[in-house]
């Protein structure tokens, strides 16, 4: 949420800049859609983030895990819904690729367990660290600030 300050700040220096009317309006239409666009994806993360914290802890029990990969869904559902502005696209693209590929991870450390097979869930519950911090650093590109967060529930 630090940049959403700083961004209303960049839109009323920019109106008070000279220049004509119509470039004001455009310089500051587009940092206002910059901040919607924070501000929506944000939220998407928040929201999320409730979900997760409300399926607790995660545990060799599968239903933890088919839980979080459900909501996985829903968030990638929702983030689906957020237009980034046109310099961020590429990294709100990877950030939803590497989003997409964890909830699969996350759904293979589910099924591997269902089937009693630790060494196949223990190696997928590695690959979904590792998406983890590829959708927070990518979240950082797109300027996500509450989606680089790590999960609630992640086990240790």
């Amino acid at each position: 949420m630090r940049r959403l300050p700083w961004l209303l700040l960049l839109a009323v220096a920019a109106s008070a800049c000279g220049g004509s009317s119509k470039d004001s309006k455009t310089t500051t239409s587009t940092t206002a859609a910059a901040a919607d666009y924070v501000t929506a994806g944000n939220q998407v993360c928040i929201r999320s983030d409730r979900r997760i914290f409300k399926i607790g802890r995660l545990s060799r029990d599968p239903k933890g895990w088919q839980q979080t990969a459900e909501a996985g869904r829903a968030a990638i559902a929702e983030m689906k819904k957020v237009t980034p502005p046109a310099d961020r696209a590429a990294a709100f693209g990877q950030m939803m690729k590497f989003a997409n590929a964890l909830t699969l991870s996350i759904q293979e450390v589910h099924d591997a367990l269902v089937k009693s097979n630790l060494d196949v869930a223990s190696a997928a519950q590695f690959a979904a660290g590792r998406l983890q911090d590829r959708v927070h650093t990518a979240a950082k590109a797109a300027g996500l600030t509450f989606c680089q967060q790590p999960l609630t529930n992640w086990p240790v």
